[in-house]
């Protein structure tokens, strides 16, 4: 098979073939093809027996294992594998997603506090997030809270804005304005090997975070996974209160978090061309909500328990050397209940209990008539229902076929690809009104050009069309939903140029990328927070959102086993209402989007004790699209720094780091009256049989 893409080549054992090829079926459908491949012969061809030991000495082959990179896409896509992760000094999911650039991200600070990531001015309802090859769903707000997937499993993160080209995925992963992909650590280790690994973490604020994960893999490729964890964190930080000349220092209250999350994961080969993957997820979260800060009114007594429990299946096979097929299906089942006591509500107390559920199954079927030409299609179906114990409950639910139809044209210096996809959208309620339905076919379009043959020099631009139906939150919500609410259509336009290169013996990498966009959103739905589980939302007829995403990353060997690896990136986003010329909000920012926003980190590894020193910063934003004077939210620069020492002590692993987070100890918000925590630290303890 013909590989256009940069290649690594290794030379091990067979033995080890069947379990790299399990893991790259999971990370990439064709690394899996291209190890599935290899004859059988060579697992006879030559061997010989040890007459001492008694082991089959089996001979070598070579194998290439395609790396993707961000430079090589026809839209914007970055990634950060694990090393990339630790060199940048992220501690967990949200503190990752701030070295991307374009990335807005809503956090409320804390510990496991709700942390969700809209992308280049789209809401985060845009934003699919694809965990393990299946995308998460929320019918109910649109959002998925990131804080309940844990770093620490995860092998890479990726951001990809309009279309990858990867083109063997399904209908769903093209219905949204970007995707951000989270792919677990690989399980497969050595052939009939117990592998574990063994992690306590504790923190400012009462932080308690233990995580385990322990599996087994077996000679024929099959393998089986647990992975626990806990979090418990009083989150009750100090903060300044402030009020006109006078101040006081006060502390968070009503902040207590006890949160839970199991995974146990699968992966079994069948036959030579197959295999299949397979996932249980849990998660469980009690925890007060703290509340908006209120002049001289701490007292807050809401509660909310978040369960989620979820069950997936992946299936490929390569049907022929030019046909392969991908089926995959998911059930899904989520509560959130929520409860606040107050003498404003009759009794003294409010009870909102809401239940969701999901069936959805897929099928894909990639075909490469010739070397350079793939073509895809893919037919999604979900079924989604939302019940809750109000006695206003309409009990909407929603069908949901997804169809799509893509081609990618790719040879050496050229890579082109085009899709549509076609969507419909079907509500019923058991009571009351129902939503519209919706019917609407989509296009995009990338393409990717190497100017010249003897220089990773790439210029890339793309399209995308795409319309996002409002969530049973926007549309049925009491008091703040509306069935006349109306879908947003987006259109993003993007061309950028990226640069890899290795300037010297010394200076090793270097890459830079470049991109300028537009966005095009009509009848956007902006939500504005009344608290952290009673959202506001409206239309704007109109928003135009033009900027510039940049990156940098270097790698810099100053001595044997001495190296500096830099990350930077910035992003600038002008997001303006263009609904009505006389109204207050026209061509103003649309809320709690900054102008300016960017990071940046430096790592020193050593034999000695690896240091990271890091930054994050946004601009000024506002909390209403009138841009208020009093409802302007400062900006702020975010510091810290890690420092990480690894070692093998009785033929096993150790890890040590120590994190410390806003070490200049500045106090600022994401959220409008929800202050972040002051300076924190994270001692981490890591084992690995």
């Amino acid at each position: 098979m013909r590989i256009h893409t940069p290649t690594l080549s290794a030379t091990i054992s067979y033995a080890s073939v069947r379990a790299v090829a399990l893991a790259g079926s999971l990370a990439c459908c064709g690394l899996a093809m291209a190890a599935e491949a290899l004859p059988d012969s060579l697992g006879s061809r030559g061997a010989a027996t040890d007459s001492l030991s008694g082991i089959r000495a089996l001979p070598e082959v070579t194998i290439e294992a395609v790396t993707q990179k961000a430079d090589r896409s026809t839209a914007p896509r970055f990634s950060l594998g694990s090393s990339t992760l630790k060199a940048m000094g992220a501690t967990d999911i949200s503190s990752a997603l701030k070295r991307l650039p374009g990335i807005n991200l809503k956090d409320y600070g804390g510990a496991g506090g709700m942390k969700t990531v809209a992308v280049r001015s789209f809401g985060a309802a845009h934003t699919g997030v694809v965990y393990d090859g299946v995308t998460l769903s929320n019918n109910r707000s649109g959002e998925v809270d990131l804080s309940r997937y844990s770093l620490d499993n995860m092998g890479s993160l990726s951001l990809v804005i309009g279309d990858n080209d990867d083109i063997f995925i399904p209908a769903r992963a093209l219905a949204s304005a970007s995707s951000l992909i989270l792919s677990s650590a690989p399980m497969v280790s050595e052939a009939d090997s117990l592998w574990l690994t063994a992690q306590m973490r504790v923190g400012s604020f009462g932080l308690l975070n233990p995580f385990v994960k322990i599996g087994t893999s077996r000679a024929n490729g099959m393998a089986i996974g647990f992975i626990g964890e806990f979090t418990h964190a009083l989150n009750d930080y100090p903060f300044t209160l402030r009020n006109g000349i006078y101040s006081s220092r006060e502390r968070r209250r009503n902040s207590l978090m006890n949160s839970g999350h199991g995974e146990i994961n699968m992966t079994l080969p069948v036959g030579r061309k197959s295999s299949l993957s397979a996932k249980i997820y849990y998660y469980d979260n009690g925890r007060q909500l703290p509340g908006p800060v209120i002049y001289y009114n701490p007292q807050c007594n809401e509660r909310l328990r978040e369960r989620n429990a979820f069950a997936q299946a992946l299936w490929r096979s390569t049907l022929s050397s030019n046909l392969s097929l991908k089926l995959t299906s998911k059930f899904n089942w989520e509560a959130s209940l929520y409860d606040d006591v107050n003498g404003h509500y009759p009794g003294g107390r409010l009870d909102q209990d809401y239940f969701q559920r999901e069936a959805y199954a897929s099928g894909v079927l990639l075909w490469m008539p010739a070397d350079r030409l793939a073509l895809n299609y893919a037919a999604d179906f979900a079924y989604g229902n939302l019940s809750s114990n109000l006695p206003q409950e309409v009990g909407p639910s929603r069908y949901t076929i997804l169809q799509s139809l893509t081609g990618r044209y790719r040879t050496g210096r050229l890579t082109a690809t085009a899709s549509l996809l076609g969507s419909i959208y079907i509500n019923k309620v058991h009571n009351g009104d129902e939503a519209r339905d919706n019917y609407k076919l989509s296009p995009s379009a990338s393409i990717s050009f190497q100017p010249l043959a003897s220089r990773e020099w790439r210029l890339r631009a793309s399209f995308k069309s795409i319309f996002r139906v409002p969530t049973f939150n926007e549309s049925y919500f009491f008091h703040y939903g509306s069935t006349d609410l109306r879908p947003e259509t987006t259109r993003q336009f993007n061309v950028g140029t990226t640069l890899d290169i290795s300037p010297s013996v010394w200076f090793t990498r270097l890459t830079m990328t470049a991109d300028a966009y537009l966005n095009n959103i009509d009848d956007m739905i902006v939500g504005v927070p009344y608290n952290m589980f009673v959202w506001t939302m409206v239309n704007l007829d109109k928003v135009r959102a033009t900027g510039i995403d940049l990156t940098l990353a270097a790698d810099m060997a100053l001595a044997k086993d001495h190296k500096l690896e830099w990350n930077v990136n910035y992003s600038y986003q002008r997001s303006k209402p263009l609904t009505d010329r006389t109204s207050a909000e026209y061509g103003k920012q649309v809320a709690y989007i900054p102008l300016n926003s960017g990071g940046g980190s430096v790592a020193y590894s050593n034999p000695w004790v690896d240091v990271v020193v890091k930054a994050v910063g946004v601009s000024s934003r506002y909390a209403t699209n009138s841009n208020l004077p009093d409802t302007r939210i400062d900006g702020y620069v975010e510091a810290g720094v890690s420092l990480r020492r690894s070692l093998m002590l009785f033929s096993h692993r150790w890890e040590a780091s120590f994190d410390i987070d806003n070490i200049f100890n500045k106090q600022y918000q994401v959220i409008a009256r929800y202050p972040m925590p002051g300076r924190s630290w994270r001692l981490t303890l890591k084992y690995q049989l």
